[in-house]
């Protein structure tokens, strides 16, 4: 009998012990939402080794800047969202991600926007990235790509970031298909040096070796286009070299017409 009113009594000590841990434990995380406060942020460009348009410090001083700033103040009065949208904000930003830990560090994920295209219009220089989204270029940042200039089908404002309408959509899918054509081949990568739009919207070439212009026509046919201009640099630069001719012209089919450079007058 008396070790039953033990074996009660010690059961009853255990569940009164873990009873008063778990109340204990719940007043104490009450208390620390509350309490607790951000002490640090760290910041992480998740693609830094391709692009570079944003730095963690900058991160860090567009948030500490604002009226979001987060050091010192109570982790449960940061609102995470607001951060996200603050940041996404920033054109070179493709999205964000914001957490806290439970030592009150706030993280920030970072995604820049990959471009794949960068346009050079009168009002200014912009990139495309891969969703057809605009943004003007970073001073701190050059990215290798593709350079479009000449006549481009539709109207650029300065400072402009965003998507362009439906017809401006079709003619950059185009661009872009021709942009990763070339950006898909090491030597046509290295050798061309602007794409440039002629009035009546064909496509010229300008090289980084020779000074003649490559003219190319429209987006069909491309790999059969950069075929014949292979063809004519194995066989024809060769004999003739790089400069004998102004313009190289790829437009018509099964052959490529050739316009001889104007010599100058000699003195």
């Amino acid at each position: 009998m008396l070790r039953k009113i033990l074996t009660y009594i010690g059961w009853f000590l255990v569940a009164a012990i873990f009873g008063a841990y778990f109340f204990f434990a719940s007043m104490l995380k009450g208390e620390g939402k509350g309490d607790d406060v951000c002490t640090d942020v760290k910041v992480t460009i998740l693609d830094s080794t391709a692009n570079r348009f944003v730095s963690r410090e900058e991160v860090k001083d567009i948030i500490s800047e604002s009226e979001l700033a987060v050091i010192g103040k109570n982790l449960s009065s940061i609102n995470l969202y607001d951060i996200e949208q603050l940041l996404n904000r920033r054109s070179a930003i493709k999205f964000s991600d914001v957490s806290l830990d439970r030592d009150g560090i706030l993280h920030v994920d970072i995604t820049q926007r990959r471009p794949l295209l960068r346009i050079q219009g009168a009002e200014g220089g912009y990139y495309v990235d891969e969703t057809f989204y605009i943004f003007p270029l970073v001073n701190t940042f050059t990215s290798y790509v593709p350079v479009v200039t000449g006549e481009i089908p539709f109207k650029l404002k300065a400072g402009q970031r965003g998507y362009v309408d439906d017809e401006g959509e079709r003619w950059l899918t185009d661009m872009l298909n021709f942009g990763e054509y070339i950006r898909g081949d090491e030597f046509w990568s290295s050798q061309i040096q602007q794409i440039h739009i002629m009035p009546d919207g064909d496509i010229a070439l300008y090289m980084r070796v020779g000074d003649q212009t490559i003219l190319f026509g429209g987006f069909d046919n491309i790999d059969y286009k950069f075929r014949k201009l292979e063809a004519f640099y194995e066989n024809v630069v060769p004999i003739h070299g790089w400069n004998k001719y102004s313009v190289i012209n790829l437009k018509y089919a099964d052959q490529v017409v050739c316009t001889l450079k104007k010599e100058k007058n000699k003195k």
